[in-house]
C-alpha cells in the first residue's frame, strides 16, 4: 500500500508514541523517557499541526528503519547461521547429495514396490 492510500491517525500515532515511552519507562526507569512521553502527548493533545508533524517524523523513521533493518537482519541470518551450517554441511555430508553431478547415464531409480488399494485412499 502506498502512503497515500493508507490514511493514519495522528492522534493515534502519537497515543502510540506515548505509550511506548511509558511503558519503557516502567521497565527501565530512565527518567528522559517519562519526559520525552509526557512532551510528545500534550503536544499531541495540544495541536492538531503538531500530531500530524510528529506522525510524519515517526513515519519517515520507520521508512528510513525498513531500509536499513532488513538488510542487517538478512546479512546476520546469512553469516551466522547458514554458512556455518553449509560448511558444516561440506565437511561431514556426503559429496553430491542433490544429485546435480551427473555421475551415472540416468538419473532415474527403480523402485520395486508393490502398490495397494490402501496406498492410493490417503496419499497426504
Amino acid at each position: 500500500m502506498s502512503q497515500h492510500q493508507l490514511k493514519l491517525d495522528p492522534i493515534k500515532t502519537v497515543l502510540v508514541i506515548t505509550t511506548g515511552f511509558l511503558i519503557l519507562y516502567l521497565v527501565t526507569d530512565w527518567q528522559w523517557t517519562l519526559t520525552v512521553s509526557v512532551v510528545v502527548g500534550l503536544s499531541g493533545i495540544i495541536s492538531k499541526k503538531l500530531a500530524e508533524f510528529i506522525n510524519y517524523i515517526w513515519m519517515k523513521l520507520a521508512w528510513v528503519l525498513s531500509l536499513i533493518i532488513p538488510n542487517i537482519l538478512m546479512s546476520a541470518i546469512f553469516y551466522l547461521f547458514l554458512t556455518p551450517i553449509a560448511l558444516l554441511s561440506r565437511v561431514f555430508g556426503e559429496p553430491n547429495q542433490l544429485n546435480l553431478k551427473n555421475t551415472e547415464s540416468s538419473l532415474f531409480k527403480v523402485r520395486n514396490k508393490e502398490f495397494s488399494k490402501s496406498s492410493f485412499e490417503k496419499p497426504f
